[in-house]
């Protein structure tokens, strides 16, 4: 296991344990790949456009990944996530996170 995988499975231990928590997606850091919505079993991610008003209330470097990565963001259904975590491995961007409701 490299680096990179000892990081991503060390966060991904920490943000399990959160007990009644929720899987959420960070508009800021996803970069609308699509990964997540591929690797989902429930099918509970999908992509979703953002409108020029959702694009305008980004932060910079929010906007900058709009413009070079499209206006694509991931987004998650809550009634149907199973909170596997799947999702969150697989991020390259980190932007899937695991937070207290």
């Amino acid at each position: 296991m490299n680096f990179k995988q000892r990081i991503i499975a060390k966060k991904l231990d920490q943000e399990l344990s959160l007990k009644g928590g929720v899987i959420i997606v960070d508009e800021l850091e996803c970069d609308g790949c699509g990964s997540c919505v591929e690797t989902c079993p429930q099918s509970a991610i999908h992509l979703k456009m953002l409108s020029d008003e959702e694009m305008k209330s980004l932060s910079f470097k929010g906007r900058l990944k709009v413009k070079i990565k499209g206006k694509n963001k991931a987004f998650i259904n809550q009634r149907i996530c199973t909170i596997c975590g799947l999702c969150m491995k697989q991020c390259h961007e980190f932007a899937i996170h695991k937070v207290k409701k």
